[in-house]
């Protein structure tokens, strides 16, 4: 066989130094090169998976922002709704209150006008029987030819008086 390898032109000694320094250029290359661009395409690949994960977060965190957007939208307009149907039933509220205000204030003036109307009736009555007391006094003294006394006076104003309607009573002349 080394006759074999001697023919082939392969020298052990010289073998055996190629041997040596390819496993000396390997470990060099190993600990030099190779170890640190795999180091760094080691790196290169995590930070390019920590970027699809960070992009796919970002995604992801996107998607839930546009629905929280989405939600938020959705309840200010259910906010707004209700605020503008408050509205409405407040100032159709308020409007009915006024309307009864108005209601009750035509009510109280027609009662306090029905009531003005009524005093002033009662005192003319009253003026009314003054005067024809007065004036059948005044013709019984022209008649009678003399002046009454206090006591024929108030005789005869009870007479009259009792031959007048009462105050509210009769209405005979408090209309006309």
């Amino acid at each position: 066989m080394e006759e074999t390898l001697h023919q082939l032109g392969i020298e052990w000694n010289k073998l055996i130094a190629q041997i040596i320094n390819f496993v000396i250029v390997l470990w060099v290359l190993n600990r030099f090169a190779f170890k640190p661009v795999l180091k760094i395409l080691e790196e290169r690949r995590k930070k390019i998976a920590e970027s699809l994960q960070n992009a796919e977060k970002i995604k992801q965190e996107l998607a839930e922002a546009e629905e929280a957007r989405k939600e938020i939208l959705r309840k200010a307009n259910e906010q707004a709704s209700f605020i503008v149907a408050e509205a409405q039933k407040v100032a159709s509220y308020q409007g009915e209150k006024k309307i009864q205000e108005a209601v009750e204030e035509a009510k109280r003036v027609l009662k306090k006008a029905e009531e003005s109307a009524k005093l002033e009736r009662e005192k003319a009555k009253e003026e009314m029987r003054r005067e024809i007391l007065n004036l059948v006094i005044e013709i019984t003294s022209k008649v009678v030819g003399k002046t009454l006394t206090l006591d024929d006076q108030e005789r005869l104003k009870n007479e009259v008086l009792s031959k007048l309607p009462q105050k509210e009573g009769h209405e005979a002349y408090s209309r006309n």
